[in-house]
C-alpha cells in the first residue's frame, strides 16, 4: 500500500486560529454586575442587622417573660419593653387606668381595662389572685403583638 499524499492544485495556507479570549480585563457590563450584587449584599446584610437590633428588646422581655414572673414583675417587663418603642415622655408619666387604656390602644381586643382590680390588687396588695397565671399570658401577648408598634402615633 503506497502513501500517496494529494496536494490541493490550490497554494492555500495552513489556517491560523485566533487567540483565546482573555477573562481580564472584564467589560463593563461584568462590572457593572458585580457592582449591583455588592451593592445588594450590602443592603440585605444592612436590613438584616437594622431587623436584627429592631426587634432585640422584644425578644428579650419574651425570653423574661417565659421564665415564668410574678403579675407584678410581668407588668415591670411591659413597662420596660414599651419604654424601648415609645418616647419616654409618654410612657413613664402613665399609671393606672392610663397605664391599662394605653396598652389596650395598641391592641385590637382590650387584655388590660378588663382586668385593671386583678392588676391593682397584683401591684398593690400582698393577697395573691386566681388568675394570675393569665395576666402573665396578657403580658406576653402585648409583648408578641403590640412591639415594635405597627402605626405611626401622632
Amino acid at each position: 500500500m503506497s502513501t500517496e499524499t494529494q496536494t490541493s492544485p490550490l497554494a492555500l495556507q495552513p489556517i491560523h486560529l485566533p487567540d483565546v479570549p482573555a477573562w481580564l480585563p472584564l467589560a463593563w457590563g461584568w462590572w457593572t454586575l458585580l457592582a449591583a450584587s455588592l451593592l445588594l449584599i450590602m443592603t440585605l446584610l444592612l436590613i438584616i442587622r437594622w431587623n436584627k437590633k429592631r426587634l432585640a428588646p422584644k425578644k428579650t422581655a419574651l425570653r423574661l417573660l417565659a421564665t415564668g414572673n410574678k403579675p407584678a414583675e410581668a407588668i415591670e417587663l411591659v413597662r420596660q419593653a414599651a419604654l424601648c418603642y415609645y418616647p419616654r415622655e409618654e410612657i413613664a408619666q402613665l399609671t393606672g387606668q392610663q397605664w391599662y387604656q394605653f396598652l389596650d390602644s395598641q391592641m385590637k381586643a382590650p387584655l388590660f381595662a378588663p382586668n385593671q382590680e386583678s392588676w391593682q390588687q397584683v401591684l398593690y396588695s400582698k393577697q395573691s389572685v386566681t388568675n394570675s397565671d393569665e395576666l402573665i399570658q396578657d403580658c406576653r401577648t402585648w409583648v408578641e403583638q403590640a412591639l415594635p408598634p405597627k402605626r405611626r402615633r401622632a
